[in-house]
C-alpha cells in the first residue's frame, strides 16, 4: 500500500515490552473487546484510539435523551457472554426498580461500558498495560511483523495485531453519493440536527426506522409540536415488543418447532426460507403464542441459514425480505411504541411509502419529491405518480452506510485501493474469515488486520446487537494475544536471521 507521505513506512519502529493489540473505535465493539483482553490479563499491551472524548459511547449509546431506550430488556444486555444478566445488576445499583423486562436508556449502557473497561483495567494494570489513545485513524499499512497505523494528527503507531471495530461510525457522517438526492438535508447523526428548525414548519423524516423514532422522541422533547412526514421505501416502522409488567414476566425465547435447522433440511432459497419462518409463525400463533417467540427463537440459526444461501439468493433475500424481517427482528421498546403511535393517532405524524426523488430548497425550507410505492402501476389520481412533501427541514434518518467502500472514510478507502481488504458479500461490510480476520484482494486471509461487530455483516448478517458482539469479543481475546507474539516472534527471527 502506498501513501501520500512516503516517509509513513520509514519510522523507527517502536519496542515495547510486549506485542501491541491496537483496537480502532471506542464504541460498544471496542470497548468490548478491550474489556475481553483485559480480563484475560493477555500478554499484550492494549491500545485503543477513539475520536470522541469518551468512550463506550459510540453512535449508539452516545445519545444524552433519556427517551432513547435500549431496545432489548436488560437481562439480556450483559458485557459477558457467561454474565448477561451483569448489567442488570449494574443498572440496579443506580436504579433500584429496574428488573430483567426494563428497557433502560441508552446513555446508562454507555456508562456501564465505560465502567466495565475502567473496572478491568484496574485489575489488569500489571499484566496487561492499556492506553487509551483520543484521535481518529486515517491510514494503516500491513508490514513486517505487524501494522503502522497513521493518526490525523500525524502521529504513528505500530502494532502487532489491529482489530476494526468502527462499528456504525464507519458509515454514519457519509453525505448522499453522487446518484442520490441532494438538497437542504440534515442528517440524524450530527448532534445538532434537530437545532433551529423554523417555529410552526413540519419536519419531513427520510427513513421510518429506528433512526427515525429516535429523532421524533428528540424533537418532542425539544418541545417541538409541529408535524412530521416520515417517508421511506415501504413504510415501516419496527415493531414493538410486548410490554413486561413485572420481573415474573420478562420476555422469554421459545425456539420455532419444526421447519427449519435442527429438523429437516436447511432451506437453500429464499423464498423457501421466507415459506418456512411464515409456517412458523403460523403454527405458533395457532398454538396461542406469538410471533415474537418464533423471530427470537431463530436469533442462534440466522447465521447458519444465511450462510447456507447461495450468494444470488441472499442478494434475493436482502431486496425483497430483508426490511421485513429487520422491524420484526430489531423492535422498539413498548414505551417508545406507544408515544408513536399517539403521534399517528393525533395525526401529527404521517407515514408515506415511496421512493425519495429530489429534495429541494425553498423559501420556507424544502420540498421532497416522493413517488408513491405502487405508483408507476397505477398513475391514477388516487395513487400519484408523485407528490411532493413540503418541510422547513429535511432529516435523513436512513442508518449508517452498508457499502463501506462508497463512503469516503480514508482509512477504509486506502484499505480498499491497497489490496489489505475487499468489501464482504453483496457489498456489506468487510469479508472477513470466520474468526473475523480481514481477507484481503485475493481471499487470503491477513496475519495482522481483524473486524468485528457491524463491520462484518456481509458474513454473518446478524452481527449488530450486543449479545453477537461480545461473543466475538470473547472469541477474539482468545484468538489475538497468541497471534501478537507469534508475529513479534517471527520478526524477530527475521531481523536476526
Amino acid at each position: 500500500m502506498s501513501f501520500d507521505n512516503p516517509s509513513f513506512l520509514s519510522f523507527p519502529r517502536l519496542r515495547f515490552e510486549r506485542p501491541t493489540v491496537a483496537i480502532v473505535g471506542g464504541g460498544a465493539s471496542g470497548v468490548l473487546t478491550a474489556v475481553q483482553l483485559l480480563r484475560r490479563r493477555s500478554p499484550v499491551r492494549v491500545v485503543l484510539v477513539e475520536e470522541r472524548p469518551r468512550l463506550g459511547r459510540g453512535v449508539a449509546y452516545g445519545t444524552t435523551c433519556d427517551s432513547h431506550l435500549l431496545n432489548v430488556p436488560a437481562a439480556g444486555m450483559g458485557a459477558f457472554p457467561d454474565e448477561p444478566g451483569h448489567f442488570l445488576h449494574w443498572a440496579r445499583g443506580r436504579r433500584p426498580e429496574a428488573h430483567g423486562g426494563s428497557f433502560l436508556p441508552r446513555r446508562l449502557y454507555g456508562e456501564y461500558l465505560e465502567w466495565c473497561l475502567e473496572e478491568e483495567i484496574a485489575a489488569a494494570r500489571r499484566r496487561t498495560p492499556f492506553t487509551a489513545i483520543q484521535g481518529r485513524v486515517t491510514a494503516l499499512a500491513s508490514g513486517p511483523g505487524g501494522a503502522a497505523l497513521r493518526l490525523a494528527g500525524g502521529e504513528t503507531l505500530w502494532a502487532s495485531q489491529v482489530v476494526l471495530a468502527m462499528g456504525h461510525s464507519a458509515g454514519a457522517a457519509e453525505a448522499w453519493s453522487a446518484s442520490a438526492p441532494r438538497g437542504p438535508i440534515r442528517d440524524a447523526w450530527q448532534p445538532d440536527a434537530i437545532a433551529g428548525l423554523p417555529p410552526g414548519r413540519p419536519v419531513v423524516l427520510i427513513g421510518t426506522g429506528l433512526t427515525a423514532v429516535d429523532v421524533m422522541l428528540s424533537l418532542e422533547e425539544a418541545g417541538f409540536d409541529g408535524p412530521i412526514h416520515a417517508v421511506s421505501r415501504r413504510g415501516l416502522f419496527p415493531q414493538p415488543h410486548l410490554p413486561v409488567a413485572s420481573p415474573a414476566a420478562a420476555p422469554v425465547s421459545v425456539p420455532p418447532p419444526s421447519a427449519l435447522p435442527g429438523r429437516g433440511a436447511t432451506p437453500e432459497r429464499a423464498r423457501e426460507l421466507v415459506a418456512a419462518i411464515r409456517a412458523e409463525i403460523r403454527l405458533a400463533v395457532a398454538l396461542g403464542g406469538d410471533w415474537r417467540t418464533v423471530v427470537d427463537g431463530l436469533r442462534p440459526r440466522t447465521q447458519a441459514l444465511w450462510a447456507a444461501l447461495p450468494e444470488a439468493e441472499r442478494a434475493r433475500l436482502h431486496r425483497h425480505a430483508l426490511r421485513y424481517w429487520e422491524v420484526h427482528r430489531h423492535r422498539m421498546a413498548p414505551e417508545v411504541a406507544g408515544r408513536i403511535e399517539r403521534l399517528r393517532r393525533s395525526g401529527r405524524l404521517q407515514v408515506t411509502a415511496g421512493h425519495v426523488l429530489s429534495v429541494t430548497a425553498t423559501s420556507g425550507g424544502a420540498a421532497v419529491t416522493v413517488r408513491p410505492r405502487g405508483a408507476r402501476a397505477a398513475g391514477t389520481a388516487s395513487h400519484p405518480t408523485e407528490l411532493t412533501l413540503e418541510g422547513g427541514a429535511v432529516i435523513r434518518c436512513t442508518g449508517p452506510r452498508e457499502h463501506l467502500d462508497s463512503v469516503g472514510d480514508p482509512l477504509l478507502d486506502g484499505l480498499f485501493a491497497g489490496g489489505d481488504a475487499r468489501p464482504g458479500g453483496l457489498g456489506l461490510g468487510l469479508a472477513v474469515d470466520e474468526d473475523g480476520r480481514l481477507l484481503d484482494r485475493a481471499g487470503e486471509p491477513s496475519d495482522t488486520l481483524w473486524a468485528l461487530g457491524p463491520l462484518r455483516r456481509g458474513a454473518l448478517l446478524e452481527t449488530t446487537a450486543i449479545p453477537e458482539i461480545r461473543e466475538q469479543a470473547a472469541a477474539l481475546a482468545r484468538i489475538l494475544p497468541e497471534a501478537a507474539v507469534a508475529v513479534e516472534v517471527g520478526y524477530a527471527l527475521e531481523e536476526a536471521l
